[in-house]
């Protein structure tokens, strides 16, 4: 599939909110309707009617944080079980939306992913390894780490060069 599958940006928000919330009845823990509308929320592009007000009330009587975690958890869920198909055009979706200020992707980046298993050696390296969670944002250090670890895979390459020519 291909963006041109989401004509609009509308559609293509309505598709990964139809998901979202098809997820949460699933799970049994249907979103409010408050939650349910704060998935098209936008302050610069189509958005449903009267979003101001429903943004007042989310303001008011919700936790930003634990939303995006409940929703972040239901699109890691929704993704784990789709097929191939249906993950292309859920990114189909999210393209078509991903050039504009939408709050959708927000959600949808709040989506914790499958940390990369380590083989047993490299487990105890794993403080000194940069974050593999592409998803969340970087820890303190993090890009530090990802620095000097390309700093002495250089050098142990650099090294290995040098001695492979002076025995050869």
């Amino acid at each position: 599939m291909s963006t041109d599958s989401f004509s609009t940006i509308r559609a293509a928000k309505e598709y990964l909110a139809g998901k979202i919330t098809e997820q949460a009845v699933c799970e049994g823990t249907p979103l409010a309707e408050v939650e349910r509308k704060m998935l098209y929320f936008s302050e610069t592009d189509w958005t449903l009617p009267g979003m101001m007000k429903v943004s007042e009330e989310f303001d008011r009587d919700y936790d930003q944080d634990e939303y995006e975690e409940k929703i972040g958890g239901l699109v890691a869920r929704l993704l784990a079980q789709e097929d191939e198909q249906g993950v292309g055009t859920w990114d189909d979706a999210v393209l078509k939306i991903s050039d504009e200020d939408h709050y959708l992707l927000v959600l949808i980046n709040s989506a914790p992913s499958t940390p990369i298993e380590l083989p047993g050696f490299l487990k105890r390296l794993r403080p000194w390894l940069p974050s593999s969670n592409s998803r969340a944002p970087r820890p303190p250090g993090d890009l530090i780490k990802l620095f000097l670890v390309g700093i002495a895979l250089g050098g142990a390459i650099f090294l290995a060069i040098i001695v492979l020519a002076k025995f050869r």
